[in-house]
């Protein structure tokens, strides 16, 4: 047990202690639940993540947190500005409730964006616009993360939006982003219920697998998706580890790519501003 004073510390208290009050205690003794971010409206869950319980989604952040900070050389809580790029409608960005830094999320989705100020006052949210700048002076975090954004985009938005994290980078800072790797590509290959949730055809996984062999970036374009516009092409990514060492040391020092640390599936590439 803890005192109420705890609890009231949020991220700052114990991670082990934080972890379990968002995804068990909350929902076995609901008299915590002020102690916790609020849960957006199950629309808004279902568009980011597919899920549609409150439960679902705080045991998805709570992986997320665990993951990130298992993978970062330093306590997630150290960072002075932080910036969540493509928050959502606040899956992550929930469990940073307390953190003593500057929090910044950004997303394409006005929706989100506006749940996200009306509902998280330790952040704040801007609406991005696809492919496009982002709203940032030079050098404005210390620490970047980015969750399920670089696993849907096509190479030359990648490579755009890496050049602008790199911009928006203080030297020595730290990103976090997580692609599909070697690791998402075995269990698409091998188990029905992920290649159902891929929604591809198997002519682009197959596509995909002779990519990665390669070294190369695969992408594969869904048209039906619900974040494909005239301005945006969504779609399946998947981004092998050599390719990272390669490519996207252009822009950071690849310190890590920790395979499958996200529900065994997402890499986080762990990378340093030089």
């Amino acid at each position: 047990m803890h005192s109420l004073d705890q609890l009231d510390l949020g991220v700052r208290m114990p991670t082990a202690d934080w972890l379990d009050l968002n995804g068990r205690r909350v929902f076995e003794d609901s008299g915590l639940t002020h102690h916790v971010a609020p849960f957006p409206p199950l629309p808004l869950m279902r568009s980011v993540s597919g899920l549609t319980s409150e439960a679902d989604f705080a045991a998805h952040g709570v992986a997320i947190f665990d993951a990130l900070q298992r993978a970062s050389p330093i306590p997630l809580t150290d960072f002075k500005n932080m910036l969540d790029f493509g928050c959502g409608c606040g899956r992550l960005a929930r469990m940073f409730k307390g953190h003593p830094g500057t929090i910044t999320g950004c997303d394409i989705d006005q929706r989100h964006v506006e749940w996200i100020n009306a509902n998280l006052p330790y952040m704040r949210a801007v609406q991005t616009l696809p492919d496009k700048p982002l709203p940032f002076a030079d050098a404005s975090f210390d620490c970047i993360i980015s969750i399920s954004v670089f696993s849907h985009l096509n190479e030359a938005s990648q490579l755009a939006y890496l050049q602008e994290l790199a911009r928006c980078m203080q030297p020595g800072g730290y990103l976090f982003l997580t692609v599909h790797g070697d690791r998402a590509l075995e269990r698409a290959l091998n188990e029905e219920r992920i290649f159902k949730m891929l929604q591809i055809p198997h002519r682009g996984l197959r596509r995909a697998q002779t990519d990665m062999e390669k070294g190369k970036h695969a992408f594969i374009f869904q048209s039906a998706s619900h974040l494909t516009t005239r301005a945006y092409k969504y779609g399946i990514a998947f981004v092998p580890k050599v390719y990272v060492e390669d490519v996207w040391y252009r822009y950071f020092e690849i310190v890590d790519v920790v395979q499958g640390a996200i529900h065994d599936f997402q890499d986080i590439v762990v990378a340093r501003m030089r």
